[in-house]
């Protein structure tokens, strides 16, 4: 798995500063929730860490290896991006979307897509338990085997930190839970999970650790269960915590 530090991160866009001095690391088998009001610079960090934004200063290294310095072919194999479902302008079959994957390594130039990433793509779709969708177009799913299909394109990629931009918008309770399952599943298998969310909740029950952001700096790094408390939560977003009736 591979070892994410942020170290000291700072951005700013048309000169106001969006992030400042931000750090953390995470290692194989954790699952961070990245939580915060809107503005918080949550989604700029991200662009960071996937290396789509340059940072003003700092740095985000990857196995001890800055990524300022990685080829987008080797940054590929360690770290994969899993945005919020969306549709498709083309009706691509569930098994092209997800041997899709291979594209970030620099795979599948050729006319024909090479057997190795067929397979790729076929075991990640069965560790997903979505094999039964391979010929289904993608366009037809629902919002939760969509982004089922999505994580298993970055399995297919290789890489063993997965970033993810708020997985659960849209999804129904139901689909919520297997969403939920199916991600403490890859923790479990030894995959880094990092994910934005604005549900603080589920984050406390699903999440082993959440980074508490606000107005572009980091106020609390914890295990989830800890940093989300009722007053926490209210802090964060500004509001008043409301207190159980008395029995």
């Amino acid at each position: 798995m591979t070892g994410l530090v942020v170290d000291s991160l700072s951005f700013a866009r048309g000169g106001r500063t969006v992030l400042d001095g931000v750090s953390f690391g995470m290692q194989a088998g954790e699952m961070v929730a990245l939580l915060g009001p809107n503005g918080a610079g949550k989604t700029t960090l991200l662009r960071l860490v996937l290396r789509l934004l340059r940072p003003r200063s700092g740095r985000v290294l990857l196995d001890g290896r800055a990524i300022a310095g990685m080829t987008r072919r080797v940054l590929a194999t360690h770290l994969a991006y899993v945005p919020q479902g969306h549709g498709v302008v083309f009706p691509y079959r569930v098994r092209d979307v997800v041997a899709l994957g291979r594209l970030a390594g620099g795979a599948m130039l050729a006319p024909v897509v090479p057997a190795a990433d067929r397979d790729a793509a076929e075991q990640a779709m069965a560790r997903l338990a979505i094999g039964h969708l391979a010929d289904r177009s993608y366009a037809a799913l629902s919002g939760g085997e969509r982004q089922a299909v999505l994580i298993a394109r970055a399995l297919a990629q290789g890489a063993r930190l997965l970033v993810l931009d708020e997985p659960e918008t849209g999804l129904d309770y139901g689909q919520q839970q297997r969403l939920s399952g199916l991600l403490r599943g890859l923790a479990g298998e030894g995959y880094g999970i990092l994910a934005t969310t604005h549900d603080p909740l589920r984050a406390a029950r699903i999440f082993s650790r959440a980074i508490l952001m606000r107005e572009g700096r980091l106020v609390a790094d914890g295990p989830a269960a800890e940093m989300l408390s009722a007053q926490a939560i209210a802090d964060l977003y500004g509001f008043m915590a409301v207190s159980a009736p008395p029995a």
